[in-house]
């Protein structure tokens, strides 16, 4: 296999996981990330597969960043005094 092939088949893998995280929660993803996470720590993971793990592991992280910058825009968007969203934001 050339490595365009194994370079395409890796970003085609990483966009199914990136699809697939999109559907889950802020709790679920975190859950996801700790469980990659946990087994990346006892050593169970073949080197070979490492990699492909902590790339994972990114997708998950960047889902909860997402979700984390998503809440606080809308806190920024609310009216302190009235705790309702701001029409000029």
């Amino acid at each position: 296999m050339s490595k365009r092939q194994v370079k395409k088949e890796q970003r085609d893998r990483i966009e199914t996981w990136r699809k697939d995280a999109e559907t889950l929660s802020y709790e679920e993803a975190m859950q996801a990330l700790d469980l990659l996470l946990a087994e990346l720590q006892n050593d169970s993971v073949p080197l070979a597969d490492l990699q492909q793990k902590v790339l994972h592991g990114e997708v998950y992280l960047n889902r909860c960043q997402s979700l984390l910058d998503s809440v606080e825009q809308s806190i920024i968007e609310l009216d302190p005094t009235t705790l309702k969203a701001t029409t000029d934001a």
